[in-house]
């Protein structure tokens, strides 16, 4: 068998789109052009792919099961290309990589702006994604690496991990919000409104579960949300400026709102201790990291160590000192 990924692309497309004159304008093809490839990927593979009809075109199931395939085979291929290009000249390829919604605040949007300003010609894809999306991006090779709450993933063998530190979070609500009239507002005030915040992993539902009465486990993904999920940690604090919603971030990444009298923090004492997370890169086992890929790790790490720098200052102001690990 001799399967065109050229063919194969125009097979996903056509589902995509489930109409031949769509999928045609998509991929700048004449629909005979189309209709011919997608017959000869049929005779190719011995299976009929998709039932046509004259208002649309659905994938058979037999049909089904071999897009899947063709998908992630190009995904593969995609990655392929590209790694190839990085190797041979070291500028060439694009570097994907998947941030958590947090770190990609906190360190990887900086160290990106290093790794620009350092090479103009670098081509650089990030994806900012809560954490069950990230370990999805990782694991279906969209991405080289992530860049994450590496708790969870120290436990799969099919991954290696690098850890980048600790990092602890704050929570914190609106200025002249009511859970700021009381001394100590316990967990019951504070289950009185929602929590915003992107998904967390399993592993840190302790973060959340005494305070947020919306809080569920997502089936689907695995993960835990929040009565209000987002996937950015920016549309977290412009809810939290704008409602009486809570939320949980990183002292750096709330600065400039308690500045600007936006923002104010949660006092917590009978938490204990504030919430911490393990930072880290992951990467699939059987890869190696390229050159551009190691750089890039190194300027993550160096704002990672400003991050916790600002951490302990901030720490410091308020009296309390951040705990030594997660």
């Amino acid at each position: 068998m001799n399967l065109d990924l050229k063919s194969l692309r125009y097979a996903v497309v056509l589902a995509r789109h489930r109409h031949f004159g769509q999928a045609a304008a998509a991929l700048a093809i004449s629909q005979p052009t189309l209709s011919r490839n997608i017959a000869a990927l049929e005779r190719e593979l011995g299976i009929r792919l998709f039932e046509r009809s004259n208002r649309d075109v659905v994938a058979t199931p037999a049909g089904e099961d071999a897009l899947r395939m063709a998908e992630e085979l190009l995904l593969r291929a995609e990655a392929l290309s590209n790694r190839l290009e990085l190797v041979r000249d070291g500028r060439g390829g694009r570097l994907r990589v998947v941030a958590g919604a947090y770190i990609d605040d906190i360190a990887v949007q900086p160290a990106a702006i290093d790794l620009i300003n350092a090479n103009p010609s670098m081509r650089l894809e990030i994806l900012e994604r809560e954490w069950t999306a990230a370990l999805s991006s990782l694991m279906s090779d969209q991405v080289d690496f992530a860049v994450a709450d590496v708790l969870a993933l120290r436990d799969m063998p099919s991954l290696r991990v690098e850890s980048l530190g600790v990092l602890q979070g704050v929570y914190f609500c609106r200025t002249g919000h009511p859970l700021l009239a009381k001394a100590e507002p316990t967990p019951d005030d504070l289950r009185e409104y929602p929590f915003v915040m992107p998904g967390i992993s399993l592993s840190r539902m302790s973060f959340i579960a005494d305070i947020d009465s919306g809080m569920r486990i997502d089936e689907r993904g695995g993960g835990v949300l929040p009565s209000i999920a987002v996937s950015s940690f920016r549309s977290a604090s412009d809810i939290v400026a704008a409602t009486d919603a809570i939320s949980l971030g990183h002292p750096t990444q709330i600065a400039d709102g308690l500045a600007a009298g936006r923002f104010a923090l949660l006092d917590l004492p009978w938490m204990g201790k504030l919430p911490s997370v393990e930072m880290g890169v992951a990467w699939k086992r059987e890869r190696t990291l390229l050159p551009a890929a190691r750089a890039f790790i190194k300027l993550i790490r160096k704002h990672v160590r400003n991050a916790q720098a600002a951490e302990s200052r901030a720490a410091s102001r308020r009296g309390r000192r951040p705990p030594a690990g997660a």
